[in-house]
């Protein structure tokens, strides 16, 4: 940092010291034990307004009040107004009740529509009375939970005329229309496309909630012929970029020294690129489902094509996307051999588990001879008698080995949201071991089964890992384990039409995908969304007719608000650690085995 930027962020922390203790209060009450937190609550609230409503709404941090728009439920990121715990869960349990009622009345502004703030306030509150009409007829015994809150901010607004009760009745958003063409084209996807970012993330902080966010596009050609200009760049207040010169993306890490100003940056605009990155913001919002489709690009090396579906116009975009199978360049065989190092007691209690599970016989029913009689069949037997009719000899049952007729495919997700942590492990990392270690059992037992990974970046570049082939050696594919790293995005429908082919193509009865992934599709071009969980739903509906089994497999928190709407249940596992995926796939593998 330059000496004029450390004396201007000086000056300026100096004059707002009153506003940092502000805010250093705000985050001492979002730890009070009487606070309730939106993230505490969110996944009952979410069952809740998803079982009301019969629509798959997703809740989200508003910035202030919240509202709603389509599908989505904006709530407060806490609150806290009373002494009482109890109290202050009722807050949201009116407000996603509120805004269920609301969404019934299709009380909001249309698509198109530019109302300011206020305005929006304004027409809230206008029409709560249509709104706590419907809520009380359907819900009396919250009428008595309005009373209580009404009153709270009644007497918090006192002097105010009329009360802010913003609160209770929150404000109208702006509704997206249903079908969604993406708008215009991606204007430049340059060379880079096939680049992934390599450099670990070593700073991550986290950002205000945004309830809408505008994608833009960077002008190169600007980037590349602006003049030189003298910037004097602010380091204690951020300003949102409204359109002008377009300056260059370094991808240096000055996040922490930033920290301040970024408390009060609202970020309703970002820019897409593909430059390196050192440093992450987050912020938990809902994006506009307006990201622009990739153009048709020339593309290098041998490619597969697939089609993807469009929900909207329930139709296949055929040969939409590019697929490409690689193979990882190298191999590491240190990996290999620190997993099975460190993982050495784990393993040993793997082999003793699946041991057990193939040394255990099942029994197989209505046999001609066998240690003990079918019931079911000693039954029709006796009433073939009775009635006359030749009964059947097959009485008996018998224990028999389990036949090795069984194929599985292991489709890790290596998109750069696997380089976040779970319970303090690196999420990329608890793949590729678990990986690892459950093929060498796998492979002890000698199951027909492949290891391979993905991501993409565009439809026109989505790439299919392959660590381990099916006719291939563990011997060899166990070597190429260590070696991805996150990269790119998670177009998950080409992976898994691509795995699904190569089922297909198994002479084995019994045949599974399994997906070790956060469940949350995404990419560089339109695939965000609805869009993208209707693509993973139709390319696992293409997979199971195929008659092929499919499985998801997750330890991000986030997942269990996508997996349910792609996977259907008792077809995913949200797991709250990473040490129990490893016995999740065991248990799996018990499942489908037999």
């Amino acid at each position: 940092m330059s000496w004029d930027e450390l004396l201007e962020g000086v000056f300026s922390g100096y004059f707002k010291i009153k506003d940092r203790l502000r805010r250093k209060q705000q985050k001492a009450l979002l730890h009070a034990p009487q606070t309730v937190r939106l993230e505490d609550v969110r996944p009952r609230l979410t069952l809740l307004a998803r079982a009301l409503t019969g629509s798959a709404i997703e809740i989200f941090p508003a910035e202030r009040e919240g509202g709603y728009k389509n599908n989505e439920f904006f709530l407060p990121v806490y609150f806290a107004g009373f002494p009482d715990a109890r109290d202050n869960l009722s807050f949201y349990l009116y407000r996603t009740l509120y805004l269920y009622a609301q969404h019934k009345l299709g009380l909001n502004w249309p698509p198109g529509t530019d109302a300011g703030l206020e305005t929006s306030r304004l027409r809230a509150r206008e029409t709560s009375g249509q709104v706590l009409e419907v809520l009380f007829d359907e819900f009396p015994a919250i009428r008595e939970v309005h009373k209580h809150l009404f009153e709270y901010f009644e007497k918090k607004s006192a002097g105010q005329s009329p009360p802010d009760l913003t609160w209770l009745y929150g404000k109208w958003m702006v509704n997206r229309p249903e079908a969604m063409t993406g708008g215009d084209k991606l204007r430049e996807v340059d060379g880079k496309i096939k680049k992934a970012i390599q450099d670990e993330i070593k700073t991550v902080l986290q950002a205000r909630a945004v309830e809408e966010m505008e994608t833009l596009q960077p002008d190169r050609k600007q980037q590349e012929d602006q003049v030189v200009h003298n910037y004097f760049e602010k380091i204690e207040t951020l300003e949102e970029f409204k359109g002008g010169i377009w300056k260059d993306f370094d991808g240096s890490d000055e996040l922490e020294e930033h920290a301040n100003a970024l408390e009060e940056l609202q970020m309703s605009r970002t820019v897409r690129v593909d430059d390196e990155t050192h440093s992450v913001l987050q912020a938990d919002f809902k994006e506009n489902i307006s990201v622009a489709e990739s153009d048709d690009l020339p593309a290098e090396g041998r490619y597969i094509t697939y089609d993807e579906w469009d929900y909207a116009r329930r139709k296949y975009k055929k040969d939409y996307c590019k697929l490409f199978p690689v193979l990882p360049q190298g191999t590491d065989l240190a990996y290999y051999q620190k997993t099975i190092r460190e993982n050495a007691v784990t393993l040993r209690g793997l082999r003793k588990m699946l041991a057990n599970m193939h040394n255990r016989y099942r029994e197989v029913r209505r046999q001609t001879q066998g240690d003990n009689f079918d019931l079911d069949a000693l039954v029709e037997m006796y009433s073939d008698i009775h009635s006359g009719h030749t009964p059947t000899e097959k009485i008996y049952t018998a224990r028999r080995r389990a036949e090795k007729d069984l194929s599985v495919l292991l489709l890790l997700d290596i998109s750069l949201s696997s380089d976040g942590y779970a319970a303090g492990n690196r999420v990329i990392d608890v793949e590729k071991q678990v990986s690892i270690l459950f093929g060498e059992i796998l492979n002890e037992y000698e199951t027909d089964f492949s290891v391979a990974a993905f991501y993409s970046k565009t439809r026109n570049h989505s790439s299919y890992v392959t660590l381990k082939d099916f006719n291939e050696s563990w011997d060899k594919g166990k070597l190429r384990i260590g070696v991805p790293q996150p990269q790119g995005y998670t177009r998950i429908g080409p992976a898994l039409r691509h795995a699904g082919s190569q089922l297909i193509r198994r002479h084995t009865r019994n045949k599974w995908l399994i997906l070790l992934s956060d469940g949350k599709p995404n990419d560089y071009d339109r695939y965000e969304g609805r869009y993208g969980i209707a693509d993973v739903k139709q390319a696992l509906r293409e997979i199971q007719a195929a008659g092929i089994g499919t499985y998801a497999l997750a330890i991000e928190a986030q997942a269990r608000y996508y997996l349910p709407q792609m996977f259907g249940q008792n077809h995913y596992q949200i797991l709250t650690t990473p040490q129990e995926l490893l016995q999740a796939l065991v248990k799996l593998y018990e499942k489908i085995r037999y």
